[in-house]
């Protein structure tokens, strides 16, 4: 199997970043996690952070399109989660190896 690296899916993220913003409402989106730290293996799974517009509605659902977007071009799970909803004990850890687009 094509090992993916970082790189690949943050130019991914840049190259469809409008696309993400204007379709499924968001301020922005970064990586986090083992890919965004290079210690990914092949059962990583992709780590996304995210900020919708306020008033977004049918956020589950555009959650779903984004890891659905994303699942398809690499073939790896995909999690997403939202800063505000990341546990205390987490976050500081999850903050700093955030990388935005």
């Amino acid at each position: 199997m094509n090992r993916i690296n970082k790189e690949e899916i943050l130019t991914f993220l840049r190259d469809h970043k409008e696309e993400f913003l204007l379709e499924l409402q968001l301020v922005r989106i970064g990586l986090f996690g083992s890919y965004a730290m290079g210690q990914a293996n092949e059962q990583s799974d992709i780590d996304l952070i995210v900020e919708f517009q306020p008033g977004t509605e049918n956020l589950s659902e555009k959650k779903d399109k984004l890891k659905d977007l994303v699942s398809e071009r690499f073939d790896k799970q995909v999690d997403v989660c939202r800063e505000k909803y990341i546990k205390p004990y987490f976050k500081q850890h999850i903050l700093q190896s955030a990388i935005y687009v």
